[in-house]
């Protein structure tokens, strides 16, 4: 299971669940401003986040901190963005994008 999506499913392209204040709270907890990026980036078609994951693994009703869990498991190896993610992100640029977003929440 991973967060990459699939472009060319249509199932992704449907995904348009904006970032939950709630989802984010917890992922602040982690202090990795690449993992609130990420998720501030989630789209569904380029980058998939917690409520990709948490659908994925049948979460949705679980608990916050559990889909968080969940999705900070798949994104890192030991305390480091997997070296896939890291490769296809272009981390200034979502910097550039979510960089104010993310300081709200570290």
């Amino acid at each position: 299971m991973s967060v990459l999506c699939n472009p060319h499913s249509r199932r992704f392209h449907t995904m348009s669940n904006p970032p939950d204040d709630a989802l984010l709270t917890e992922l602040a907890t982690y202090q990795n401003r690449k993992l609130l990026l990420w998720q501030l980036a989630a789209d569904g078609r380029s980058f998939c986040g917690i409520q990709f994951m948490a659908r994925e693994r049948d979460l949705q009703g679980a608990p916050v901190d559990e889909q968080v869990q969940a999705f900070v498991d798949d994104m890192l190896s030991d305390g480091e963005v997997r070296p896939e993610y890291d490769a296809m992100a272009d981390w200034e640029a979502l910097e550039a994008n979510h960089g104010d977003t993310a300081d709200q929440y570290l």
